[in-house]
């Protein structure tokens, strides 16, 4: 009886203590990309654009990477500048159509969590920042 109630308090001990084992792991943050952008297509059909960069995703080991980000009418714009004291942010959603990036400028890019594995990996764009080359 009493080989009993030790193996039982033993159990009940292993099972309390290892619950933060079993918990579930807190979801990641969004991605960040920054980067020079090498290429940019405009497809007309779904009104997107297909920005290719290439530069360092925060997190990884810092090496250089390329990737292609989708840009659509639901990315948002960060301004480059902050604004004066007083006044609201002003952020606006992409515009495809209009919306100017280039060859050479740099980039910042907040992603979605989703990425393909393909080469170079594709994700979708939740805000762009354009630093506009001179």
């Amino acid at each position: 009886m009493k080989h009993k109630r030790i193996l039982v308090l033993t159990l009940l001990f292993l099972l309390i203590c290892s619950c933060n084992v079993f918990a579930s792991k807190r979801p990641e943050p969004n991605a960040i990309f920054m980067g020079e952008v090498e290429e940019v297509k405009r497809n007309e059909n779904d009104n997107t654009l297909n920005i290719k960069v290439k530069g360092y995703l925060k997190g990884l080991t810092v090496k250089d990477q390329e990737l292609i980000a989708v840009v659509d009418n639901e990315t948002l714009i960060i301004p480059n500048e902050c604004p004066k004291e007083g006044e609201e942010i002003d952020i606006k959603k992409v515009d495809p159509k209009v919306f100017k990036v280039e060859k050479g400028d740099v980039v910042l890019f907040v992603l979605s969590e989703a990425m393909t594995k393909s080469n170079p990996p594709q994700a979708s764009a939740k805000a762009i920042q354009v630093t506009y080359k001179k």
